[in-house]
């Protein structure tokens, strides 16, 4: 309750509960490991506009293909300052926490099938990847009560912030309704589809 918003919580305790000292070395790293981070973030961005996006569509000319990318990260780099700067405070942490769970949910079940169990399919795979990512917006939507009011949906069409009102359900994390079912699907749909692999 110190700090409302919640992005300056981690700085807030650093510099009451650290020596000074420690608190310039800490965000020296930090500082550090958000440029490397950035630039290659940018850069996959740019990447991604030029080469999945109008290399698709045009012919993949090497000079026009570079001024496509620097126009990909030059709006990358706008798009990141317009939610940096001008949506809600809190906007950082809660953007985070939404993509990281978006994406174990989505991945996370196909990247440890690769990686542990052969009898992983192809459609398991397609199957998890859309359960995850689904049940993922469907919680934030529906079930989620921070992102649920906030983006208003559940409201327009049933009237409450949330489907389900009785607590735990509106401060479960999307993520714990997602990464089961997704991992359900891998295996269930792997399971059917495996006589089928040969």
């Amino acid at each position: 309750e110190v700090v409302q918003d919640i992005d300056k919580i981690i700085p807030y305790f650093i510099n009451k509960a650290m020596p000074d000292w420690f608190a310039a070395l800490f965000m020296l790293c930090i500082l550090s490991a958000s440029m490397s981070t950035l630039s290659s973030q940018f850069h996959t961005m740019g990447a991604s506009v030029g080469s999945d996006i109008y290399g698709t569509y045009k012919p993949r000319s090497r000079g026009k293909l570079t001024n496509v990318i620097r126009l990909g990260v030059l709006f990358s780099i706008l798009v990141s300052y317009i939610i940096c700067y001008m949506l809600p405070h809190d906007i950082i942490a809660r953007g985070t926490s939404i993509f990281m769970g978006i994406c174990a949910a989505a991945f996370l079940p196909a990247y440890f099938c690769a990686l542990y169990w052969k009898k992983a399919t192809k459609q398991g795979v397609m199957a998890s990847l859309w359960v995850g990512t689904v049940g993922s917006l469907f919680a934030l939507v529906f079930l989620h009560q921070k992102e649920s009011a906030a983006l208003g949906i559940c409201k327009a069409l049933f009237g409450r912030d949330v489907l389900i009102t009785t607590y735990p359900f509106p401060v479960i994390d999307p993520i714990l309704f997602a990464l089961p079912l997704s991992v359900l699907a891998i295996v269930v749909v792997s399971l059917v589809t495996y006589k089928n692999k040969y």
